[in-house]
């Protein structure tokens, strides 16, 4: 009986190689498996419209679930900035995810968020853009434009500091109004904001090198702040 079953384990194995040796398309009933060369696909950050334009497809649809800019616009709205900074060429532009402005955890507002991190005169969070003074509003979201055009084809592991649209001294721990980029020098690579020794606000970009036609977009889902 060892013999038999010696002997067709023989069979099977001298069947299996006459029928690789003879360019069979088919192994034991199964067909071989054919050559796949892998094509690797980059994706084109360019999105071909101004930056004005894509924060209001994304704040006003037409997909009423994708409104993840919606906070922001409104906020750009009320403090009365002219959409045409947000077409001008040669600037960066950091955009405000929903969760940068108002982001509740157990029906609370975190302290990561604008509406959180900046208490209204009642010494409570904001609910909405009106709780606070349009200057205030309005200067922060300035702040948020940067000069010249920072993005991974440009920045390095070192901090890039650049000028932005924020008045200078208007705030008293950042008179020159200046926004740190610089790129996380490790395997995920990500585009980091105010990482500089003794930041107290340092913000991991959540996507980053979105190319508009006038500059790059930089979306955040945490208040960004310069402070020391």
């Amino acid at each position: 009986m060892k013999k038999l079953t010696t002997l067709f384990t023989i069979l099977i194995l001298a069947g299996m190689v006459i029928s690789m040796s003879s360019g069979c398309n088919k192994l034991l009933g199964l067909e071989k498996q054919k050559d796949w060369h892998f094509k690797p696909v980059t994706l084109d950050p360019h999105i071909h419209m101004d930056a004005w334009s894509y924060l209001k497809l994304r704040a006003l649809g037409p997909d009423k679930n994708d409104s993840i800019l919606n906070l922001f616009y409104e906020g750009i709205k009320y403090a009365g900035i002219d959409s045409a900074l947000y077409k001008a060429q040669n600037h960066t532009y950091v955009f405000l995810h929903n969760d940068a402005i108002l982001r509740l955890s157990s029906n609370k507002v975190t302290a990561d968020c604008y509406f959180g991190m900046h208490l209204t005169s009642a010494g409570l969070p904001g609910q909405t853009w009106t709780d606070y003074p349009k200057d205030s509003v309005r200067n922060w979201l300035l702040y948020l434009i940067a000069d010249g055009e920072h993005t991974f084809e440009t920045l390095k592991p070192s901090n890039t500091e650049a000028k932005t649209q924020l008045p200078a001294n208007v705030a008293t721990n950042n008179a020159e109004g200046l926004l740190d980029f610089r790129i996380d020098n490790t395997a995920n690579y990500k585009l980091m904001l105010n990482d500089f020794t003794g930041s107290a606000h340092v913000i991991t970009v959540r996507t980053a090198g979105i190319l508009a036609d006038n500059g790059p977009i930089h979306v955040v889902d945490r208040v960004v702040d310069y402070n020391r």
